[in-house]
């Protein structure tokens, strides 16, 4: 399981390709998917950053959420020591097309430049669109146990009248899992208390729960459904056990 959080693109301006007045690409820093950037044209668009001189950022994933790319478009992560991205740069991952949530897990690198490059000359919308972007490094979560549920609820609300009618009001559906760590080590334990005082139950972060296996669960843009981490010692008191709970956002 891997849980991204500390997302650098959040951390810097932004130096944009192209946006829409009323799509800029601050929107990518929005925690809320419906907040996008809207590109002005389909070809060679890209979202950068610099570190700034002396400056590195270190990343080994990236993700891209909420987007209207197509199964034609070419999409990258890419990172440099200069500002040039035709030699090609020292970091050039190409990501593999999703409808849903795309995500690329690479090698860790420090680098002052890093863009994500998108180029969809088929898309029939006529500019490119994307509500999130999230790159830097990604938290490996200890083993978990085994028997965990994925359910998947509903905020729809539904009254039956007194003759024996329903009727109601239709929400939207989201999932909400939820996992047992029975065998945390104090360095994993200080990893997670680190996202926890960075995140809070307020924001959201993208959940892997099968890295290796996502055709089987996607990822998850979810909040940490829970007011507290209740750690506990197991009896050996070697390792620590801790239960997390997720809610699925938008």
């Amino acid at each position: 399981m891997i849980i991204i959080w500390d997302n650098e693109l959040d951390k810097y301006n932004l130096i944009v390709s192209s946006e829409q007045g009323n799509f800029p690409a601050s929107g990518l820093q929005n925690i809320h998917l419906v907040n996008s950037w809207r590109s002005n044209s389909l070809l060679d668009q890209y979202i950068k950053i610099d570190a700034g001189v002396g400056n590195t950022i270190t990343a080994d994933c990236a993700v891209i959420a909420a987007h209207n790319l197509t199964s034609g478009a070419t999409i990258k992560i890419q990172g440099n020591d200069t500002d040039a991205w035709g030699g090609p740069p020292t970091l050039n991952e190409t990501i593999t097309y999703n409808a849903d949530i795309m995500t690329k897990l690479f090698t860790s690198a420090a680098l002052r430049f890093w863009r994500f490059f998108f180029d969809d000359p088929a898309n029939t919308d006529g500019y490119i669109e994307v509500g999130r972007l999230s790159f830097g490094p990604r938290l490996q979560m200890p083993p978990v146990a085994s028997g965990f549920d994925i359910p998947k609820k509903t905020t729809s609300n539904r009254n039956i009248s007194i003759t024996g009618q329903s009727y109601g009001d239709v929400g939207y559906k989201y999932r909400s899992p939820g996992f047992s760590f029975p065998f945390i080590s104090d360095s994993e334990k200080a990893a997670i208390e680190a996202m926890w005082e960075e995140v809070d139950r307020i924001k959201p972060v993208f959940l892997l729960i099968w890295e290796d296996s996502l055709d089987i669960v996607g990822p998850i843009y979810c909040l940490i459904d829970q007011d507290e981490l209740s750690w506990k010692r197991d009896t050996d008191n070697r390792t620590w056990i801790l239960e997390i709970n997720f809610l699925e956002v938008f």
